[in-house]
């Protein structure tokens, strides 16, 4: 099945992001948003499947978009990521990853999320992420 990306941009296309990415984003028709990775051959490890590392940058990036919306903005930078792997991924569909705020203090906020393809959870994360100047 593939995904119907039309109003999903690029975002965050600049450093390490660039290289790993491009990473699309949009909303879902319940107004969740949505991230979305096409995979390329770069992206396995030596086994054929998702590097173990690309999954946590794919969850790195979505919480903290997450977060990025939920401080209205503010420049917001992680202090934990935890992640639990589920499952292995392949490279025959695009990986996509979902999260949702679970608590806004007014210096941190605190997410979680999950990375996935198709109907198949590859990775959980809950973190933690510091807003930039907010507490002083």
């Amino acid at each position: 099945m593939a995904l119907d990306l039309s109003g999903y941009t690029p975002i965050w296309d600049q450093g390490f992001n660039a290289y790993v990415g491009p990473f699309l984003y949009g909303t879902r028709a319940d107004g969740s948003g949505h991230l979305v990775l096409e995979l390329r051959e770069e992206h396995m490890n030596g086994g054929g499947m998702v590097h173990g590392g690309l999954l946590m940058t794919v969850a790195d990036v979505m919480l903290g978009k997450a977060v990025n919306e939920a401080a209205d903005g503010a420049a917001c930078s992680t202090m934990t990521l935890n992640t639990d792997f589920l499952a292995a991924g392949k490279g025959d569909a695009p990986l996509e990853a979902t999260a949702e705020i679970t608590r806004r203090t007014r210096s941190m906020v605190f997410v979680t999320g999950k990375v996935f393809q198709e109907d198949k959870i590859l990775l959980t994360a809950t973190g933690i992420w510091k807003i930039l100047g907010a507490g002083k």
